[in-house]
């Protein structure tokens, strides 16, 4: 009924989340998107994904989330920003040669998870397997199987790839 570009088994859309161009979203089977959440522009979900409560995916240029991800409450995903520098105005009410909106293509591979409160900026990769702690600045590329903390982000350890094993047979 939404319109989705495609969308496979067992998804769950809340009634209560907002999606905007429901036909450049893509999602797989066994997603569940939860109350409050935002989805706009250009954005494919693998399978096995919770996009929690209060979360907002901007994919103007792309967001793409590969299979047992998730994206913890109250995080936000862009993959475009304006340029607040003075020379350009903010915003999408105005037209686009009065702006300056820059960005790139943000994925989260397979098995990431990005902790409560987290932001992550335009043209990122979270490798496979990296997680973030709560309130945390995503505005580098994230290593594999690695935990990453703070404002600006900081790699804080390694991480177990056990899990795997249980998943990829």
């Amino acid at each position: 009924e939404i319109g989705f570009k495609a969308f496979g088994e067992d998804v769950l859309v809340s009634k209560k989340a907002s999606i905007y161009g429901a036909e450049n979203i893509s999602l797989g089977n066994h997603v569940r998107i939860d109350d409050f959440c935002i989805l706009s522009g250009n954005i494919t979900l693998g399978s096995n994904i919770h996009i929690s409560a209060f979360c907002a995916l901007y994919g103007a240029n792309g967001i793409v989330i590969e299979d047992y991800s998730g994206v913890s409450p109250r995080s936000i995903i862009f993959s475009a920003v304006d340029d607040f520098h003075g020379d350009y105005l903010i915003g999408p009410i105005h037209p686009k040669e009065f702006t300056n909106v820059t960005g790139g293509t943000v994925v989260l591979k397979k098995y990431t998870q990005l902790g409560a409160n987290t932001i992550v900026m335009p043209n990122i990769t979270l490798e496979e397997g990296a997680v973030t702690g709560a309130m945390t600045f995503v505005n580098k590329n994230l290593e594999a199987w690695t935990i990453n903390i703070g404002i600006p982000v900081k790699q804080k350890s390694k991480r177990s790839n056990n899990l795997i094993k249980f998943l990829d047979n």
